[in-house]
C-alpha cells in the first residue's frame, strides 16, 4: 500500500500539466469505493487558466446530474473554466470523480466578440483535460484537434477530431497504457503530453509521457493520425506509432534518448542499460535502433547492435 497513492493530483499553474487516475487492483467481482480513486482535481481558476472538453459532444448540465437539463452540447476541445468543484466524489457511468461548475465562451465562430455568448453549466470531471493540440497531423493542409484524457478503464486516451466532420463520426481515438501498474498493483497512472512538430519528426505527433513517482518504470509513447491518401474530409485513424518503455532505479536501469531524422520519417532510439554483477560492478551496455514510419507506425530497419562499454565499479 502506498498511502500517497490516495490523494488527488492538484495542478497549479507553476506545475506542467499532466492528467492521473489510479485505483488499487482489486479481485475480479470485487467493487471498489469511491474513496480508492486517486485522481487529478481542479480549483477554481483564473482567467489565464483554461481546461478543454476532452470528449465530443459533452452534455454541459444546469445543475450537477446526470438527469439535470442539457445547457449546450460541447464539441472536444471546447475551451472552459472551472467556477466551483463539488464536494462530493461520485460515481457517473464507469467514472469516480467531482462534478464541475465551468464557464464556456461560445465565439459563434465569428472573431467579433458582440455576437459571443457566455454559457455555464457542470461537467463531470472525467471529461475535463488541460491537454489540446489543434495541428495538421495529416498533413491535408486542414488542422484536426487532439485532445488526451484518461478512460474509465485507466488508459490514456487520446482523440482527434476533423471539424468539418459531422458527429458522430468525426473523432478517432486510441490508447496508452500508463506505465509501472505491475510492480504499484494498480490500474491506472500519469501522463504528461507534448506536442512533436512536423518539422522535428517529418510528422505531426503527440508523445504521451508517463512517469509515476512510486516506482522506477516509465514509459513514452508516440501517437499519429493519418488519412489514406491525406484526403480531405474523411476521417483518419489515430494510431499508436511507437512505445518506448525504460527503468530509471538500479539494480536493472534502463534509458533511452530518441532523435528523429525528418526528411526521411524515420527515428534512432539508442537505449543504455545498466547492470550489477557480483562484485558490484557496473556493466554499461548501448544499443541503437533505427525505425521507419509506415502508415503511421514506426518499423525497426535494422536489428540493435550492442556495444558493451568499460565496467564501472
Amino acid at each position: 500500500m502506498f498511502p500517497g497513492l490516495w490523494l488527488s493530483l492538484l495542478l497549479t499553474q507553476t506545475s506542467a500539466p499532466s492528467l492521473h487516475y489510479t485505483a488499487e487492483k482489486v479481485k475480479e467481482g470485487q467493487q471498489r469505493t469511491p474513496e480508492q480513486f486517486a485522481f487529478t482535481t481542479w480549483e477554481p481558476s483564473c482567467e489565464l487558466e483554461t481546461l478543454f472538453v476532452g470528449v465530443d459532444e459533452a452534455n454541459l448540465r444546469k445543475e450537477p446530474s446526470t438527469e439535470a437539463a442539457v445547457v449546450a452540447v460541447l464539441p472536444l476541445g471546447a475551451a472552459v473554466r472551472v467556477q466551483e468543484r463539488g464536494t462530493a466524489r461520485l460515481k457517473v457511468g464507469e467514472y469516480v470523480n467531482h462534478w464541475y461548475s465551468v464557464e464556456h465562451v461560445d465565439t459563434k465562430g465569428t472573431a467579433e466578440k458582440a455576437d459571443d455568448a457566455v454559457l455555464r453549466g457542470w461537467l463531470f470531471g472525467n471529461t475535463l483535460t488541460p491537454f489540446r493540440f489543434e495541428e495538421d497531423f495529416d498533413g491535408d493542409g486542414e488542422k484536426e484537434v487532439a485532445t488526451v484524457v484518461m478512460s474509465g478503464d485507466f488508459k490514456i486516451r487520446v482523440r482527434v477530431l476533423e471539424p468539418k466532420l459531422k458527429p458522430p463520426f468525426r473523432v478517432s481515438s486510441v490508447d496508452a497504457r500508463p506505465a509501472g501498474e505491475n510492480w504499484r498493483q494498480v490500474s491506472g497512472g500519469p501522463a504528461a503530453v507534448t506536442l512533436v512538430p512536423s518539422k522535428t519528426a517529418g510528422v505531426v505527433l503527440l508523445r504521451v509521457d508517463s512517469t509515476p513517482e512510486e516506482c522506477g518504470d516509465y514509459s513514452t509513447t508516440y501517437v499519429s493520425y493519418t488519412v489514406p491518401g491525406n484526403k480531405k474530409g474523411v476521417l483518419g485513424t489515430a494510431k499508436l506509432a511507437l512505445l518506448l518503455e525504460g527503468v530509471s532505479e538500479a539494480p536493472g536501469v534502463s534509458r533511452y534518448e530518441v532523435s528523429f531524422q525528418a526528411r526521411k520519417k524515420e527515428l534512432t532510439m539508442v537505449r543504455t542499460d545498466e547492470q550489477e554483477d557480483e562484485s558490484g560492478n557496473v556493466l554499461t551496455t548501448k544499443a541503437q535502433t533505427r525505425y521507419q514510419l509506415k502508415d503511421g507506425v514506426y518499423s525497426e530497419l535494422t536489428p540493435a547492435d550492442s556495444s558493451v562499454a568499460e565496467s564501472k565499479p
